[in-house]
């Protein structure tokens, strides 16, 4: 035998060595023009009765959006209603849908269509019904109308929708149409928010069925006393101003009202919310289908209370108080696990917890406590309460499930990373969408306790034949002894012998967390192809960020500009002592508000920064809405030493450095405005920088190519600058 090893090895040796195979270029078309890092996800999750499976939404770069089935006993996988066979008669494309709702018991599904954004959370569509049986369609309105809010009801014989700010409700048995609301208008909302309301609250639906399919409760808004805001569409011949109803710091809101109309008799019964009408309606929820419970925010945001009402004759009392010397966070975490009892968290410890509150005297009692974070609540059963939190760090968020009985905390998604949950009813199986910086999103179907039973997504990019390089994540110690969250890219060959050019990545709003480990949109790839190039590129969580705790968010209260450039100051002082950073080639860039902080780091940190580049920034947070300015600046009028110390527009003459900024035209959000009024500053102090604008293009600056074209723009900035 040794003979014929050495014989073996002989011979081997003398064979010819495998080719390995080629690597791919990550270039900066792959990464914004082609689908290479696109990722196949599922959505529209719906689990059937009786815990027999699950149907969602399934697509992907290369495929029609399709409907499928997993059956929870065989542990398999159909295809249930082919996407590209959705063809309406008379049409050649298939239905262009998005998502679905099962009606008529599994034996009909209502198609969402042919959907129109309207704000980043809003949109219109058109709704079509599919007969399984025949595999026919009718519409559900005729003449096929764009509406919004579209809901079946719990008992699944009504569908109700907002049509020109009115609620109407179609019966799928009879086919008739009740109009509940009827002085809707381009003021008066009913079912549906105005624009800040949207984009503060992250809600778009305005009104919820009650549990026993007799009754909606909606929110009105009379958005009249709310300031306009225009801009300039640029295409037609003769240009169109485009205005929306847009309060800015100190302005008027609009007014709210909460109402329940039944559909037998189509009368509206109103909530007692108070006298005060200066206030916030950001939530509501049915608890039965007697009592409605309404959280109410006052103007400063720092008293919630949790109001009981009784739709029958509108009268409420108060359940509880949050109250909090900044601002108090609106969350969805609330609902009753008896007659008498409720889950709700809060951050009254100083991190955010579970208590169960007694609804009949408002006592509490606290069910998790650390210094951690609890951020969602899924719900629970007889034993257990499903949550996720950042108990084992506080750049990962997993998720656990809490002993009831023992107060016993299991982690029961332990990867290291972001989780997310889907739980089924009853909360024996969960899906368990995860991804890490180094592994891109996953979507996995769990059993209650973790154990894996399937993969329904598992995004495969082959990132190794990129040479792909990953972030670490670290901290470093501020000159006043705070630990500060970091993730690093560190450059590709890296000789720590050599000397390096750092970007860095920064946004640092209050409550926010860019430093967390999972995977990133193709900014992040992004990142990966400058590290490629020799950059290192490093971002930091300041003090006022999310997720350390109500003390540690609380710090950007006043003032916003504070502590994130002074801990992004800090970042680069730290930075230039690492004997592998070029401490005269920093640059810095972010997006809105870290568009925000890149001018104030250029502008009060010029020694420390030289290349800048701001995309879509705020300038004077006077000229950004009421809703979020006033919830971490107080108003205007009442803290006008805040507003001066956080107003970049006062500290421009201070710019040495290269700056670029960059906005959309058509910004809803953070409008354009804010460029325009430091540019004509610049201007008028003969301080040279680069400025490009997108025409047409919002806050999010998506269009054909423009991504290409901006990041093209960025990456060619820095060779030249830095």
């Amino acid at each position: 035998m040794k003979y014929f090893i050495a014989i073996f090895l002989m011979f081997g040796a003398l064979l010819p060595a495998k080719t390995p195979p080629a690597k791919k270029e990550l270039s900066l078309e792959t990464i914004f023009q082609s689908p290479a890092f696109s990722l196949d996800y599922i959505s529209a999750v719906q689990w059937l009765p009786g815990n027999r499976g699950l149907t969602y939404l399934k697509s992907s770069s290369h495929n029609k959006k399709s409907i499928y089935l997993f059956d929870l006993k065989n542990k398999k996988e159909r295809l249930l209603i082919d996407g590209a066979a959705l063809i309406r008669s008379g049409e050649e494309k298939p239905l262009n849908f998005s998502s679905y709702q099962w009606i008529e018991n599994g034996q009909k599904v209502l198609f969402k269509a042919d959907v129109k954004r309207i704000w980043r959370h809003s949109t219109v569509a058109r709704y079509f019904i599919y007969d399984l049986a025949s595999a026919t369609f009718h519409s559900l309105i005729k003449g096929d109308p764009y509406v919004s809010n579209a809901k079946i009801s719990p008992d699944k014989k009504w569908v109700g929708y907002v049509k020109k700010n009115n609620i109407f409700a179609y019966n799928t048995e009879s086919g008739q149409t009740i109009q509940l609301t009827h002085d809707g208008n381009a003021d008066i909302i009913n079912g549906a928010f105005d624009w800040v309301y949207e984009e503060e609250f992250a809600i778009s639906d305005g009104w919820r069925w009650s549990p026993d399919s007799k009754r909606i409760a909606y929110w009105r808004l009379d958005q009249s006393p709310e300031p306009t805001f225009s801009w300039v569409d640029f295409e037609p011949l003769n240009g169109r101003v485009e205005t929306i109803r847009y309060p800015k710091a100190g302005q008027h809101n609009a007014r709210v009202k909460i109402g329940v109309v039944t559909l037998a008799g189509a009368k509206t019964q109103w909530m007692d919310i108070g006298e005060e009408t200066d206030i916030y309606i950001p939530r509501l929820s049915w608890m039965n289908a007697d009592i409605l419970l309404i959280q109410r925010l006052n103007r400063h945001q720092n008293k919630m209370e949790l109001l009981r009402a009784l739709p029958a004759d509108g009268t409420s009392e108060v359940l509880m108080v949050e109250e909090d010397s900044a601002w108090v966070d609106i969350h969805d975490n609330f609902f009753f696990v008896d007659d008498n009892h409720f889950i709700w968290t809060s951050e009254r410890s100083g991190f955010n917890h579970i208590y169960l509150v007694d609804a009949r005297n408002g006592n509490t009692q606290a069910l998790t406590d650390g210094s951690w974070e609890v951020s969602d609540v899924y719900g629970a059963n007889a034993n257990h309460i499903y949550f996720r939190a950042n108990r084992e760090r506080s750049t990962e968020w997993n998720i656990y499930r809490l002993n009831r009985k023992t107060g016993d905390i299991r982690l029961i998604a332990p990867e290291a990373g972001v989780h997310s949950a889907n739980f089924s009813p009853g909360y024996r199986f969960f899906i368990d969408n995860w991804s890490a910086a180094d592994t891109p999103n996953r979507s996995l179907l769990k059993k209650e306790d973790g154990a894996q039973m399937a993969a329904l997504v598992e995004n495969d990019l082959n990132l190794e034949d990129y040479d792909f390089i990953f972030p670490e994540f670290g901290q470093f110690t501020t000159s006043d002894g705070i630990k500060l969250n970091t993730r690093t890219f560190l450059p590709a060959n890296f000789d720590p012998a050599k000397k390096y050019p750092v970007v860095i990545y920064g946004y640092g709003g209050p409550a926010s967390q860019i430093v967390v480990n999972r995977w990133g949109r193709t900014r992040e790839v992004w990142f990966s192809w400058l590290a490629k190039e020799g950059y290192m590129v490093f971002t930091l969580d300041n003090r006022g960020t999310g997720a350390r705790g109500k003390a540690f968010k609380n710090l950007a209260y006043g003032d916003l500009s504070k502590y994130a450039v002074k801990d992004h100051i800090e970042g680069a002082k730290y930075l230039a002592t690492l004997p592998y950073v070029d401490k005269e080639r920093i640059a810095i860039w972010g997006w809105s508000g870290g568009g925000y902080l890149t001018l104030n780091c250029m502008f009060r940190g010029a020694e420390y920064f030289k290349v800048g580049m701001a995309v879509a920034p705020v300038t004077d947070f006077r000229l950004y809405d009421t809703i979020w300015t006033e919830r971490y600046m107080g108003l205007p009028g009442e803290n006008k030493a805040g507003y001066d110390a956080a107003n970049t527009l006062n500290y421009y003459r201070n710019l040495k450095g290269k700056l670029l900024i960059v906005h959309g035209t058509a910004d809803d959000n953070v409008h354009f405005q804010n460029t325009m009024q430091l540019a004509k500053r610049l201007q008028r102090s003969a301080l040279q920088f680069d400025l490009m604008v997108y025409p047409g293009l919002n806050h999010a600056l998506n269009a054909p190519n423009s991504y290409l074209h901006l990041f093209t723009m960025m990456s060619n900035y820095l060779k030249k600058n830095l």
